[in-house]
């Protein structure tokens, strides 16, 4: 529920980004197949089981790239192993 909260005024925005397009707006082909590819993802699994997990992704990501680069710059400091 509280991801919920966080995520609806984000999503109104977007929405309303996308009511702004013309409608002669043309996109090219792979956004719409993005877009197709998206809705049936969406039709399986509802919308906060994707944040979870691509957000659960995310994190560990950049966790891991955080602790390289923490780990390059202590190796880099001369008489620690």
């Amino acid at each position: 529920m509280i991801l919920e909260l966080i995520c609806t005024p984000l999503f109104l925005l977007l929405r309303g980004l996308i009511l702004l397009l013309p409608a002669a707006f043309t996109l090219p082909d792979w956004s719409v197949s993005f877009i197709s590819l998206i809705q049936k993802a969406l039709f399986f699994f509802p919308a906060d089981v994707w944040f979870i997990v691509i957000g659960n992704i995310v994190f560990w990501l950049v966790a891991q790239f955080t602790w390289a680069i923490i780990e390059w710059v202590y190796k880099k400091i001369p008489g620690i192993n």
